[in-house]
């Protein structure tokens, strides 16, 4: 968080003008999003540039949801699949194709 005010006359903070600029591209060029580019080449995040890679690691936004899906795999979908029942209706499935 910015320790600069923002107040309403205020020119926008730079992070949002680098988001519309980036988000022009895509929206009326078709160009891919250059927002981390942009940020990389701007010296006004200098201070942050050394932890962006950390900062933007996909790994550290998941939370606990690994642990989740190894936790529902076990108590749910392993017990039905052991389900002889249930393997015999899986074992007849056909499969099926959606087109929208």
């Amino acid at each position: 968080m910015s320790s600069i005010p923002c107040h309403s006359k205020s020119p926008p903070p730079k992070k949002k003008v680098l988001s519309h600029e980036a988000g022009h591209q895509v929206k009326h060029l078709g160009l891919e999003n250059d927002l981390i580019e942009r940020i990389r080449d701007d010296p006004y995040f200098d201070s942050i540039k050394q932890d962006l890679d950390t900062l933007l690691d996909p790994s550290s936004f998941v939370g606990r949801a690994p642990e989740q899906v190894d936790t529902f795999l076990k108590n749910w979908v392993q017990p039905a699949l052991e389900d002889k029942e249930i393997a015999d209706a899986i074992g007849k499935s056909v499969k099926v194709e959606l087109s929208v």
